[in-house]
């Protein structure tokens, strides 16, 4: 018994940590998506200069200003996937048979059926609800931490 109450401390230590992830997720994607909404007014730049008209230099510079462009926009689309599949709901089930804690399977059963499952819930029933929270924690933190590393090209190359 006590090996099932450690692990549902642990089971909790865990969701917290998944919630801590989904809420920086939350934070960044507010504020990339203000800094792109700010930066669409860069966009007018580009209708202002004539290149036809421009020397040979500046013909130059305005392509380096494509190219900051375009490595700007696949980086901001890149942080908003990553952040995205932080916060965004997965179906997958790591284990075949019936989970109490998944509400996909729970949801499939009447009353009875959810009374007897959670009176026959065992120590490893615990340890594998620990398994799979922290299966799902990895998975955000390495989203999350990929997320902030593709942030730098994105500010980089605001400036």
């Amino acid at each position: 018994m006590e090996v099932k109450n450690k692990a549902r401390e642990n089971i909790s230590i865990v969701k917290s940590q998944i919630e801590s992830f989904d809420n920086k997720a939350n934070i960044l994607i507010a504020i990339v998506g203000i800094i792109f909404a700010v930066s669409l007014g860069v966009l007018d730049v580009f209708r202002s200069i004539n290149v036809s008209e421009a020397s040979e230099q500046m013909k130059v510079k305005y392509g380096w200003l494509i190219a900051l462009c375009i490595i700007y926009f696949i980086s901001f689309s890149c942080e908003m996937v990553l952040l995205l599949s932080v916060i965004f709901p997965r179906k997958k089930k790591y284990n075949k048979r019936l989970e109490m804690s998944y509400y996909f399977d729970v949801v499939k059963l009447n009353h009875k059926e959810i009374k007897s499952n959670l009176i026959e819930e065992n120590e490893e029933y615990v340890i594998d609800q620990l398994l799979i929270n922290s299966k799902i924690c990895v998975k955000k933190h390495n989203f999350l931490v990929t997320a902030v590393w593709t942030m730098i090209p994105l500010f980089a190359s605001m400036f």
